[in-house]
Protein backbone atom coordinates (compact mmCIF):
# COMPACT_ATOMS: atom_id res chain seq x y z
CA UNK A 1 0.00 0.00 0.00
CA UNK A 2 3.04 2.26 0.69
CA UNK A 3 4.75 1.80 -2.34
CA UNK A 4 1.29 2.29 -4.31
CA UNK A 5 1.05 5.95 -2.04
CA UNK A 6 4.59 6.94 -3.51
CA UNK A 7 3.91 5.71 -7.43
CA UNK A 8 0.79 7.55 -6.76
CA UNK A 9 2.87 10.85 -5.16
CA UNK A 10 5.51 10.21 -7.11
CA UNK A 11 3.29 10.65 -10.45
CA UNK A 12 1.25 13.69 -9.22
CA UNK A 13 4.36 15.07 -8.37
CA UNK A 14 5.77 14.68 -12.25
CA UNK A 15 2.58 16.36 -13.54
CA UNK A 16 2.88 19.07 -11.28
CA UNK A 17 6.73 19.52 -12.54
CA UNK A 18 5.53 19.47 -16.42
CA UNK A 19 3.16 21.91 -15.93
CA UNK A 20 4.97 24.63 -14.36
CA UNK A 21 8.05 23.87 -16.82
CA UNK A 22 4.84 24.56 -19.24
CA UNK A 23 3.61 27.46 -17.54
CA UNK A 24 7.12 28.84 -17.02
CA UNK A 25 7.30 28.79 -20.96
CA UNK A 26 4.05 29.79 -21.85
CA UNK A 27 3.33 32.08 -18.86
CA UNK A 28 -0.22 32.17 -17.24
CA UNK A 29 -2.32 33.65 -19.50
CA UNK A 30 -2.74 30.61 -21.89
CA UNK A 31 -6.05 32.00 -23.51
CA UNK A 32 -3.65 35.15 -25.12
CA UNK A 33 -2.34 32.95 -27.79
CA UNK A 34 -5.66 31.50 -29.01
CA UNK A 35 -6.93 35.31 -29.39
CA UNK A 36 -3.66 36.86 -31.23
CA UNK A 37 -4.03 33.27 -33.51
CA UNK A 38 -7.66 34.46 -33.70
CA UNK A 39 -6.89 38.20 -34.93
CA UNK A 40 -3.61 37.28 -36.45
CA UNK A 41 -3.65 33.87 -37.92
CA UNK A 42 -7.55 32.84 -38.08
CA UNK A 43 -7.94 34.64 -41.40
CA UNK A 44 -6.04 32.14 -43.23
CA UNK A 45 -5.02 29.07 -41.08
CA UNK A 46 -7.63 26.43 -39.16
CA UNK A 47 -6.13 24.38 -36.39
CA UNK A 48 -9.18 21.86 -35.88
CA UNK A 49 -8.11 18.57 -36.19
CA UNK A 50 -9.17 16.56 -39.43
CA UNK A 51 -10.29 20.45 -40.75
CA UNK A 52 -10.30 21.66 -43.60
CA UNK A 53 -6.98 23.99 -45.23
CA UNK A 54 -7.83 27.16 -45.70
CA UNK A 55 -5.87 29.91 -47.78
CA UNK A 56 -2.72 28.62 -45.45
CA UNK A 57 -2.70 24.57 -43.84
CA UNK A 58 -4.25 23.81 -40.92
CA UNK A 59 -2.02 24.17 -38.08
CA UNK A 60 -3.33 21.20 -35.83
CA UNK A 61 -0.82 19.28 -34.58
CA UNK A 62 2.20 20.91 -36.18
CA UNK A 63 4.50 20.13 -33.64
CA UNK A 64 7.19 17.98 -34.57
CA UNK A 65 6.01 18.15 -38.03
CA UNK A 66 8.39 19.18 -40.28
CA UNK A 67 7.83 22.23 -42.70
CA UNK A 68 6.12 21.65 -45.63
CA UNK A 69 4.84 18.36 -45.07
CA UNK A 70 0.65 18.51 -44.82
CA UNK A 71 -0.52 16.55 -46.78
CA UNK A 72 -2.79 17.56 -49.71
CA UNK A 73 -1.55 21.70 -49.32
CA UNK A 74 0.36 23.09 -52.11
CA UNK A 75 3.30 24.50 -50.30
CA UNK A 76 5.88 26.60 -51.86
CA UNK A 77 9.23 24.73 -52.68
CA UNK A 78 10.96 26.77 -50.39
CA UNK A 79 9.04 25.49 -47.73
CA UNK A 80 9.03 21.98 -48.35
CA UNK A 81 13.14 22.82 -49.00
CA UNK A 82 13.11 24.34 -45.68
CA UNK A 83 13.11 21.25 -43.65
CA UNK A 84 12.55 22.16 -40.08
CA UNK A 85 10.69 20.81 -37.49
CA UNK A 86 8.06 23.25 -36.18
CA UNK A 87 8.75 23.81 -32.43
CA UNK A 88 8.31 27.21 -30.45
CA UNK A 89 11.70 28.61 -31.69
CA UNK A 90 11.09 27.47 -35.11
CA UNK A 91 7.35 28.49 -34.98
CA UNK A 92 8.51 32.25 -33.34
CA UNK A 93 11.02 32.64 -35.97
CA UNK A 94 8.76 32.24 -38.77
CA UNK A 95 6.31 34.56 -37.37
CA UNK A 96 8.17 37.09 -36.66
CA UNK A 97 9.09 37.94 -40.45
CA UNK A 98 8.00 34.53 -42.70
CA UNK A 99 9.98 36.00 -45.60
CA UNK A 100 13.08 36.27 -44.34
CA UNK A 101 12.83 32.86 -42.60
CA UNK A 102 11.67 30.79 -45.53
CA UNK A 103 12.32 33.16 -48.50
CA UNK A 104 9.76 32.41 -51.19
CA UNK A 105 7.35 31.08 -49.01
CA UNK A 106 3.85 32.06 -50.63
CA UNK A 107 2.67 33.13 -46.79
CA UNK A 108 2.26 36.77 -47.32
CA UNK A 109 2.01 37.89 -43.90
CA UNK A 110 4.56 40.70 -43.02
CA UNK A 111 4.92 39.41 -39.42
CA UNK A 112 4.30 39.48 -35.89
CA UNK A 113 6.37 42.52 -34.10
CA UNK A 114 5.75 41.25 -30.38
CA UNK A 115 7.69 38.33 -28.81
CA UNK A 116 5.62 37.80 -26.37
CA UNK A 117 2.36 37.60 -28.64
CA UNK A 118 4.92 35.13 -30.96
CA UNK A 119 5.50 33.15 -27.45
CA UNK A 120 1.83 32.73 -26.89
CA UNK A 121 0.94 32.14 -30.72
CA UNK A 122 3.34 29.10 -30.34
CA UNK A 123 2.17 27.78 -26.83
CA UNK A 124 -1.01 27.92 -28.50
CA UNK A 125 -0.17 25.78 -31.14
CA UNK A 126 1.68 23.42 -29.04
CA UNK A 127 -2.04 22.77 -27.06
CA UNK A 128 -3.61 21.86 -30.89
CA UNK A 129 -3.37 18.10 -31.74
Amino acid sequence: MFTAHRLSLAGVLSLVLAHSAFAAECGPDQSRGAQVFANECGVCHAVAKGGTTMMGPNLAGIYGRKSGSLAGFSYSQAMRDKNVEWQAETIAQFITQPQAFVPGTYMPYMGLASADDRQAVACFLKEQH
